[in-house]
C-alpha cells in the first residue's frame, strides 16, 4: 500500500513537471502555415504548379491534399526511383478551371478565408470548388447564393453543378413563382432551345381548361411527354439541332410527322421533314447498338451523381397562341417553345394548307409584299432600306429593282438595271449597291452594275463571266469580295477582289473546294463561304478566311444539313443561315453560328420554305425576302425579332419579344450548358 502511493506522489510530481516544461502554442498552426503562404507566394521551397487559363499558382502538395480529397489523390507522389529528383516542381494543369478561382481555392487551404466579390466571382468559384471538390467552400457558396436569387441571374444559378435537392426545390420553385420576369431579363435567350410544332385537329384531352384555353405547363408537359419516350438519352445537342413536328391526335396522342405515311400533295417542307427522320434512322442503324457507358475514370474532375431526370420547370403563354417553357434535361437547363397549328380533320397527314396555315390575327398589319414574286434575286441594305434587284419570276429573268422601307411598310420602284440579270450576289460598298456578273437567262455575266446617286452605272468588268457566287465586304478595308460561282460548267474555287477606289478586279486566295450557289458574308473580321453544291451534291461544309494575315481558307463549323441557294447574314453577334434547297426540296429552316469553333444551332423555322431567298437585316431585325418555295416563286416578306422568337410576317413583334437590337444577352459561365 505503501509502495502505491509513493509511485502516485512520483506521478503527479512527473505531470506537474511536464506541465512546466511543455509548452502549448495554438496559433503555431497558422503561423506555420501562413509561412508556408509566403514561401509559395515568393516562389520558394513550393513543390507543385498548378495551371489554369496559362495562369501559374504554386502550392505545396500536402497543404492542397489536406484541403481536397480530389487533390489528395491527383497529387499523389511518383513511386520512388533511382533517378535524381526533377530540378523544378511538377506541373499540374487544372481544365474548366477560372485563373482567379483556382488562386482563391488555393488561398482558402492555407488561410481558411475565401474572398469574393460579386455573385458572379461566386458563380465561378463554385464551379471550381466543384471541379476541385473543396466541399466546404461549395456548400457555404450554394447557401449564399440561394439567399441572394434574383430574376436576372437564378438560371445561372441553376445550372450550377451538383446542388443539393432542396436547393434545387428552392430554386425551381422561386423561377416558377418570377418566371414572367425572368423572361423578361432575356436571360432565357443564352439558353439552347428545343422547338417544337404541334399539329392537332382539335382541343387535346387533359391541357385544355374549362374556358377553352390551353393551360401553358400542361401543353409543356405533354409536348415533354413524347420527349421523354423518343429521346431516352436526353441528348440535348440532338434534340435542339432540329424542329420536332409532331401531329396530335383527338384523344391528346402524340406521333412525330416523320413517322407518317407520306401522301400525295405532302407540303415540301413535310417530305423534307420525313427524308432528315429517314436519314437519322438510317445513321442510327449504321452506327450499330449504342456501346456500354464508360466507366468514370478515378481523377475525373467534378462529381459522380447522377443528373435528375427531364422536367418543365415553369411555363407560361407566349405570343400567337405558342407556350415559352423552361426545361431541365438531365441536369442541363434548356428553352422550350411549343407552338400550334390548328389542321382540318385528317389533313395533317399531307395537305399542304395544312403545314402553312397561318395562324396570325386578321387585323395585324402585315409586311407589304414585292411588286412581284422573285428568287435568285440580289438584296443589300443601303441607308436603312432594303433593296432588291433582278432575280427570276416564272415567265423571265428580271432587269427591275424595287426598295422597301421599314418605317412605312411600303415597296417603292428603283430605276431598272442595265440588263437583267439573275442568280447574282448584290453588296453595299462606300454608299453603293453593286450588282455582279449572274445570268441574264442566256449565258454567264461578267458585268457589274452599280446603284449610285440614284442610277445605275458600269464599273469594271470581273475577270471571267461567272454566275451563282456569293459576296461579302470587308467594311475596314473597303474591298468586297466575290466568293466561288459557275462558269463553263465548272463549281469556282476563285475568289476575287474589287478595290472601289481603283475600280479594279484581283485575285484572293482561292477555296480550298470550288462551290458555287454558296452565300457570302462578313463575319468577325473573316470571309466565310456557306453550303452551296460541287458538280454533284448539295454541300454543308463552310469556309473562313481571314483578312488581316490569312493566307489560305480554313474549314468552318459545317452546316447541320447540306444546302445550296442558302440565305446568310450577320444578326448582332450571330452568323445566320436560312433557307436554301437539298437538291430535293426548298427548306424553312434557320440556324445560327454564336463563336468561330462552335457549332450551329437551330433556330425558329421560316413560315415559308425559301430557296433563293434574299436575307438580310435592318434596324436589328432579320428580313427573309422573296424565293421559291418548291411550287411558286414568292412575293412574300417574314421578320424574325428575337432569337428566342418566330418568324411572322406582321410589322410589330409580336406581344412579350424584343428586336435583337434591344435584346441584351447574358451568356456567362455555362448558362446555356452546351
Amino acid at each position: 500500500m505503501y509502495r502505491g502511493r509513493e509511485e502516485d506522489s512520483e506521478g503527479e510530481e512527473s505531470s506537474a513537471l511536464e506541465d512546466e516544461l511543455s509548452l502549448y502554442d495554438p496559433d503555431a498552426p497558422a503561423r506555420a502555415l501562413s509561412a508556408l503562404n509566403a514561401l509559395r507566394k515568393s516562389r520558394q521551397h513550393y513543390d507543385a504548379v498548378l495551371v489554369a487559363g496559362g495562369t501559374e499558382v504554386a502550392a505545396h502538395r500536402a497543404v492542397l491534399a489536406a484541403a481536397s480529397p480530389y487533390l489528395l489523390e491527383a497529387l499523389s507522389p511518383a513511386p520512388v526511383t533511382t533517378s535524381p529528383a526533377p530540378a523544378s516542381a511538377p506541373v499540374y494543369r487544372v481544365e474548366d478551371v477560372d485563373a482567379d478561382a483556382l488562386r482563391e481555392l488555393v488561398e482558402y487551404a492555407y488561410t481558411g478565408r475565401v474572398r469574393v466579390k460579386d455573385t458572379l466571382s461566386a458563380r465561378r468559384l463554385y464551379r471550381a470548388a466543384w471541379r476541385l471538390r473543396v466541399e466546404s467552400v461549395r456548400a457555404h457558396l450554394a447557401d449564399r447564393l440561394l439567399k441572394r436569387l434574383a430574376p436576372a441571374d437564378c438560371l445561372e444559378v441553376r445550372s450550377l453543378p451538383d446542388l443539393s435537392p432542396h436547393h434545387l426545390a428552392q430554386l425551381d420553385a422561386y423561377i416558377a413563382q418570377h418566371f414572367e420576369a425572368v423572361c423578361e431579363t432575356g436571360a432565357m435567350a443564352a439558353l439552347p432551345v428545343v422547338r417544337i410544332e404541334l399539329l392537332r385537329e382539335g382541343p387535346i384531352q387533359g391541357v385544355t381548361t374549362a374556358g377553352g384555353e390551353d393551360a401553358p405547363h400542361a401543353i409543356a408537359d405533354a409536348a415533354l411527354t413524347w420527349l421523354r419516350s423518343h429521346a431516352p438519352e436526353y441528348d440535348l445537342e440532338e434534340l435542339c439541332s432540329r424542329t420536332h413536328l409532331l401531329y396530335v391526335a383527338e384523344r391528346g396522342s402524340l406521333r412525330d410527322c416523320g413517322e407518317l405515311p407520306a401522301t400525295r400533295g405532302d407540303a415540301p417542307e413535310l417530305q423534307e421533314y420525313r427524308r432528315e427522320a429517314a436519314q437519322r434512322a438510317k445513321r442510327s442503324r449504321d452506327a450499330g447498338p449504342a456501346s456500354a457507358a464508360r466507366p468514370l475514370p478515378g481523377l475525373e474532375l467534378g462529381a459522380r451523381c447522377a443528373r435528375p431526370a427531364c422536367a418543365v420547370l415553369a411555363a407560361r403563354a407566349a405570343s400567337g397562341g405558342s407556350t415559352r417553357a423552361l426545361l431541365a434535361v438531365r441536369g442541363r437547363l434548356a428553352a422550350a417553345r411549343v407552338s400550334w397549328r390548328d389542321v382540318a380533320a385528317g389533313g395533317a397527314t399531307g395537305t399542304r394548307g395544312a403545314l402553312a396555315s397561318d395562324t396570325e390575327p386578321d387585323s395585324a398589319e402585315r409586311r407589304a409584299h414585292l411588286a412581284t414574286g422573285r428568287c435568285a434575286h440580289g438584296i443589300a441594305v443601303l441607308d436603312g432600306r432594303l433593296v432588291v434587284c433582278g432575280g427570276y419570276d416564272r415567265a423571265r429573268v428580271l432587269r427591275t429593282a424595287e426598295q422597301y422601307d421599314p418605317s412605312t411598310n411600303t415597296w417603292s420602284a428603283l430605276p431598272d438595271m442595265r440588263c437583267a440579270r439573275a442568280r447574282f450576289p448584290a453588296a453595299v460598298l462606300n454608299h453603293t449597291v453593286y450588282a455582279v456578273g449572274g445570268s441574264d437567262g442566256h449565258t454567264e455575266l461578267d458585268s457589274v452594275g452599280a446603284l449610285q446617286n440614284g442610277s445605275w452605272q458600269a464599273k469594271a468588268k470581273l475577270p471571267l463571266a461567272l454566275s451563282y457566287a456569293g459576296a461579302a465586304v470587308d467594311p475596314e478595308g473597303e474591298n468586297l469580295y466575290i466568293i466561288g460561282g459557275w462558269a463553263g460548267g465548272v463549281n469556282l474555287k476563285r475568289v476575287l477582289k474589287y478595290s472601289a477606289s481603283e475600280d479594279k478586279w484581283t485575285e484572293a486566295p482561292p477555296l480550298n473546294a470550288g462551290r458555287s450557289q454558296c452565300s457570302g458574308v462578313w463575319w468577325e473580321g473573316s470571309l466565310w463561304a456557306l453550303g452551296g453544291c460541287d458538280a454533284w451534291h448539295c454541300l454543308s461544309s463552310t469556309e473562313t478566311l481571314t483578312i488581316n494575315g490569312g493566307q489560305s481558307w480554313s474549314p468552318g463549323p459545317p452546316l447541320p444539313t447540306a444546302r445550296r441557294s442558302v440565305g446568310g447574314c450577320v444578326w448582332g453577334s450571330r452568323l445566320i443561315s436560312a433557307g436554301g434547297s437539298d437538291g430535293a426540296a426548298s427548306l424553312r429552316r434557320t440556324d445560327w453560328l454564336e463563336t468561330r469553333d462552335g457549332t450551329w444551332k437551330a433556330g425558329p423555322n421560316m413560315r415559308k420554305a425559301r430557296a433563293g431567298v434574299g436575307l438580310a437585316v435592318v434596324g436589328g431585325v432579320v428580313y427573309a425576302v422573296g424565293g421559291f418555295d418548291g411550287k411558286e416563286f414568292l412575293s412574300c416578306v417574314e421578320c424574325l425579332y428575337s432569337p428566342d422568337g418566330e418568324w411572322t410576317s406582321l410589322c410589330v413583334p409580336p406581344a412579350n419579344i424584343r428586336s435583337i437590337a434591344n435584346h441584351s444577352e447574358k451568356k456567362e459561365n455555362g448558362v446555356h450548358s452546351d
